[in-house]
């Protein structure tokens, strides 16, 4: 992709978020959001965590797998 591409997407893109906007009528209180990321970041951490272990559990048998594989075909 070159930069002619990229600017030119860029220039089709940008007005669209700029002009065509609407209203939010949202509000969050301060202390919600407080106790949200007190949840959620624990949370994020143990699943973190959790993918890195599976993730080394999953290599070892698929290494394991790949190993008998190849010890029944070459005998």
């Amino acid at each position: 992709m070159n930069s002619g591409s990229v600017l030119r997407a860029f220039m089709v893109c940008f007005p669209g978020f700029v002009l065509i906007t609407s209203p939010a009528y949202a509000y969050a209180d301060p202390n919600t959001v407080g106790l949200l990321s007190q949840v959620l970041t624990p949370l994020l951490i143990i699943v973190g965590a959790s993918v890195t272990f599976l993730r080394q559990r999953i290599a070892s048998l698929f290494s394991l797998m790949t190993r008998r594989f190849r010890r029944r075909v070459d005998a």
